[in-house]
């Protein structure tokens, strides 16, 4: 082989990991994953922090910010305040609902330390059910399922969420 068509296979092999690596990172990104089989957010009652039953029928008819999270998830715990700081913001036009998959001591002994500003239910199995009935096969925490006011789940963010994200799917979720 000359060095000529050494360096055009070198380049087609480059060209080709350079698509192929696109397409997987495509496919994987964190920014937002198809909701589950239904695109409606599941009836669901999970225990509160203070282990009152809370039914998702509570906040029908408002645009939903569910965030699946756990107190050992580091990732779960920084994006906490971004969550605090849109329920302040944006009020009654939405209600962020914490739906942490932990131990309720655990969940409750934090809950003093990040002073929540809206409803944090806890569970285990039914928690992870849950999830799963959000976003199929989901593998890690957090995620984070933006419902609009019809309970339709418009957009799952898989990760730790940022504001310039949240804020983008806040906005195509409040329309």
């Amino acid at each position: 082989m000359t060095a000529r068509q050494l360096l055009a296979l070198g380049i087609l092999a480059l060209a080709s990991a350079a698509a192929g690596y696109l397409a997987y990172t495509e496919m994987r990104a964190p920014t937002a994953s198809a909701p589950a089989a239904s695109d409606m957010l599941p009836a669901f009652t999970l225990p509160d922090l203070d282990e009152r039953a809370r039914q998702s029928s509570e906040w029908d008819g408002q645009v939903r910010v569910v965030n699946f999270w756990a107190t050992w998830c580091p990732p779960c715990r920084r994006e906490i305040p971004l969550l605090k700081e849109l329920q302040s913001e944006y009020g009654d036009r939405i209600r962020i609902i914490g739906v942490a998959i932990d131990d309720m001591e655990a969940v409750q002994e934090y809950a003093v330390e990040a002073e929540f500003n809206y409803p944090v239910l806890v569970g285990q199995q039914d928690a992870v059910d849950l999830g799963n009935q959000v976003l199929e096969d989901w593998i890690g925490l957090p995620f984070t399922a933006f419902v609009d006011a019809s309970g339709t789940i418009r957009h799952v963010h898989v990760g730790e969420i940022h504001r310039e994200q949240a804020e983008g799917f806040l906005r195509s979720t409040l329309q």
